[in-house]
């Protein structure tokens, strides 16, 4: 514990842009201390906060079609290995990844592109050879693939978190599981405030708070938080076997409702499930109430049915499955990368997943530990404060 609580730096956010954040600082031997509250017990009573890494399973791959993404992801999977060893616990599950859609769609030869251009192996695939390689899938005859091998596949974001945090109080990083609800700066330090009436000071703060970040800023950011719902499919023994050579999909199929899946995966009630969640959603959730609500109660029919015909479309064994439906968020930035800079002497930020930021999540994390050192990044992934008229 530092003398007068007082420490170098504070990561306000403990999910996994933070948690690897901290992890960075910590191995460089600096007195951090870390926010994370823990995940709710019970949802719909829980009156903190909430994070989006709250799952078993999210799509890691080099396959992109930004650069950015893709060498942001690259240099996080390199890593993963390193992490799994300092911490025992194995969070990544190599099962291949297939970006699937329209031969003749843009995003198609834009992640071929990339793919060339970074030294990303694949296999372009057409129908054919797709629907012979995996005939548990509806594939379109106007659709190819392009198959990434292992380290793609999925992570375990629970467990990557765990594993960081790990990692990070093992070189001396302070946990502190309370929620920051007031930052106030002077010209050499910040003073932290939390729910709980505790005040701390440290000289830079870095916020990877997510859906949650503008509650804190007095200048907020150009941020868009959605609200998503993904649907899970639980699955017989049977399935279970027959879906055992299923990589990580994401689908861009002719009628333009944009999905991914996770292939099996077993999740704390025992059972095992496969995965959709469908990435056009227009629900803008506009302040901390929305977001709070969206998390705890959040419904919506019309987009059930859209990720229930997607998935019995695309994998029809799994029509007459039980199913069930979650709640979760993420924000998107301006520039569709995330941001990651300082906006005054003492505050810095690296928020703006995009959707993307599981898969991406050390590098980010490893970013952000930089620019409190005074280091510059990407001027690509500069932070853009919200503009009124």
């Amino acid at each position: 514990m530092s003398q007068n609580n007082h420490y170098d730096f504070a990561v306000i956010g403990g999910g996994m842009f933070g948690s690897a954040a901290a992890r960075h600082l910590g191995n460089q031997g600096y007195n951090v201390l870390l926010f994370a509250p823990k995940e709710p017990l019970e949802r719909t009573s829980h009156e903190g906060v909430f994070a989006s890494h709250y799952d078993e399973a999210r799509i890691t791959r080099m396959l992109d079609a930004d650069e950015i993404w893709s060498n942001l992801a690259a240099r996080s999977i390199n890593r993963y290995e390193e992490i799994q060893k300092a911490s025992g616990i194995n969070f990544h599950h190599p099962s291949k990844y297939l970006f699937l859609a329209q031969k003749d769609i843009d995003s198609l030869y834009e992640n071929i592109n990339v793919a060339k251009a970074h030294d990303v192996n694949f296999d372009l695939l057409d129908s054919f050879s797709l629907t012979e390689r995996m005939p548990f899938l509806h594939i379109a005859e106007d659709e190819k693939g392009l198959l990434e091998p292992p380290p793609a596949g999925y992570v375990n974001p629970r467990a990557l978190v765990r594993a960081q945090l790990k990692c990070a109080l093992a070189t001396g990083v302070r946990l502190e599981n309370q929620v920051v609800n007031g930052l106030s700066e002077t010209n050499t330090e910040v003073k932290i405030k939390t729910t709980s009436g505790n005040q701390y000071s440290v000289s830079k703060v870095l916020l990877t708070t997510g859906v949650h970040t503008n509650h804190l800023l007095d200048s907020p950011l150009d941020l868009i938080i959605k609200g998503t719902m993904v649907v899970f499919a639980k699955l017989s023994d049977d399935l279970i076997e027959q879906l055992s050579t299923m990589p990580s999909i994401s689908h861009r199929p002719a009628n333009g409702i944009n999905t991914y899946l996770l292939p099996p995966v077993k999740y704390p009630d025992g059972y095992t499930y496969v995965k959709i969640g469908v990435g056009n959603s227009q629900r803008i959730l506009n302040s901390e109430k929305e977001i709070r609500e969206w998390f705890r109660y959040g419904a919506d029919d019309h987009e059930k049915n859209i990720a229930h015909d997607s998935i019995v479309n695309l994998i029809p064994s799994l029509h007459n499955q039980p199913m069930h439906f979650e709640t979760c968020a993420h924000t998107e930035t301006t520039t569709g990368h995330p941001y990651i800079g300082m906006l005054s002497n003492n505050i810095g930020v690296a928020v703006g997943g995009n959707g993307y930021g599981a898969k991406s999540s050390d590098e980010i994390g490893r970013l952000g530990a930089t620019i409190l050192q005074e280091e510059t990044v990407d001027n690509r992934l500069t932070p853009c404060l919200l503009t009124t008229a």
